[in-house]
């Protein structure tokens, strides 16, 4: 497991998240610094709605693909790129000696979300 540091990590996670929509508490914002995952599920259908219509916006600029159709059986899928991390790459952002992304995945069958080492 990666773990960010207090100085690359929480700030851009914050910035990642309003970008996205979401309001993000401190422990939400430790537990995706350590490369934990955080669970979408008691969120309101408004703000996670929201959240699926950027994820469908930006999910293939942030792999590096074409454009293509994202579905919910794209989330628990590997990113052929990517070494820890299965889901779609939602925000990203470059440490000294990374690319960090948040990632939408699915985690026993309900939407979250992950931070993690994009090579």
């Amino acid at each position: 497991m990666f773990e960010l540091t207090a100085k690359s990590g929480e700030p851009a996670i914050s910035k990642g998240a309003n970008l996205l929509g979401l309001t993000l508490s401190c422990s939400e914002l430790n537990e995706l610094q350590i490369g934990n995952h955080i669970s979408l599920e008691n969120r309101s259908l408004s703000e996670i709605g929201s959240l699926f219509i950027m994820v469908s916006a930006l999910a293939d600029i942030n792999a590096g693909k074409a454009k293509s159709d994202v579905t919910f059986g794209d989330l628990p899928k590997p990113i052929t790129d990517s070494q820890c991390c299965s889901g779609i790459p939602i925000y990203c952002w470059e440490t000294d000696s990374q690319k960090i992304c948040l990632y939408l995945t699915m985690v026993n069958d309900k939407p979250a979300i992950r931070s993690c080492c994009h090579s």
